[in-house]
């Protein structure tokens, strides 16, 4: 039971920062690159204090250093950017559902750099996210414009995650979960400080700083360890369940919190696109 609750909150705190990413960076027009690393900050923070509590060891090989610079540059300045550029300009509820078909993209990346077998799991779920992403567009129309900027950014989005979730598989070789994100987040803010430094003033005035740290903790940081210690206690097809969920939690918590408009059909895409994922976990 411990482990079904500990995926259960994984799936909140994803879904939770989705919402709390929207609401700090809504209309403003700052470079999404800046806002990424801003969050990842604080991430960073929450990580270090983590390693405290688990063995970490960051004398790694130079090939170690290399994969996680192009996981970091594929997961947080091109998938993240794309992701936050969506939210700046349109709903949560039609970015994030497009977005967390990653998985397939995943599939397809693993299949080239691990080796790993496309089973014809994989081809179903492909079915099921293409007919939700297909429904989220339809009943997204309300938002005119925004909602097509929506659908290609979570399309961007999911491309450059499921690149850089491969490329972090090859880099588990040589080191934990928390060795490569600490690592790859030093490489962000290293990166782009001077980015963060020049748009202090324009983050300030147009974000809502707190909502993008606190969504940066709790997607970077305390979603997925939460997730990590699920899969020690249930296995990863159990937590897996949860996290399956996410896309149609977060379309219905958009509605309750953010008071986005949430159609039929809307809803109907994201069940189907977590339908897609589920399928995907299952061993």
């Amino acid at each position: 039971m411990y482990g079904e609750i500990l995926a259960l909150m994984a799936a909140l705190s994803f879904s939770g920062a989705a919402l709390l990413y929207r609401a700090g960076v809504k209309n403003s027009d700052i470079h999404p690159l800046v806002l990424s690393s801003f969050r990842g900050i604080f991430a960073l923070m929450f990580m270090l204090v983590v390693a405290l509590f688990y063995p970490v060891n960051l004398a790694k090989p130079p090939v170690f250093y290399l994969i996680v610079a192009v996981s970091m540059l594929a997961s947080f300045v091109a998938g993240d950017s794309a992701f936050l550029y969506g939210l700046q300009r349109a709903p949560v509820s039609i970015v994030y559902p497009v977005a967390y078909t990653f998985s397939i993209s995943t599939s397809v990346f693993s299949h080239f750099l691990l080796n790993e077998n496309l089973a014809m799991k994989d081809m179903l779920a492909a079915v099921f996210i293409i007919v939700g992403v297909f429904f989220v567009y339809r009943g997204s129309n309300s938002y005119k414009s925004n909602s097509l900027v929506g659908i290609l950014a979570g399309l961007t989005t999911s491309l450059f995650w499921g690149l850089g979730v491969s490329t972090m598989g090859l880099a588990l070789h040589w080191g934990s979960a928390i060795e490569v994100n600490i690592s790859r987040l030093t490489m962000l803010i290293l990166l782009t400080s001077p980015l963060i430094l020049n748009n202090r003033k324009k983050l300030r005035e147009q974000v809502k700083l707190s909502y993008l740290a606190l969504g940066g903790i709790m997607g970077i940081g305390i979603g997925p360890l939460l997730f990590m210690n699920s899969i020690g206690l249930i296995g990863a097809s159990r937590s897996s369940i949860f996290i399956s969920s996410t896309p149609a939690l977060t379309v219905v918590l958009s509605n309750v919190f953010l008071k986005e408009k949430t159609s039929g059909k809307l809803l109907l895409g994201a069940l189907l696109v977590s339908v897609g994922l589920l399928i995907v976990s299952i061993k």
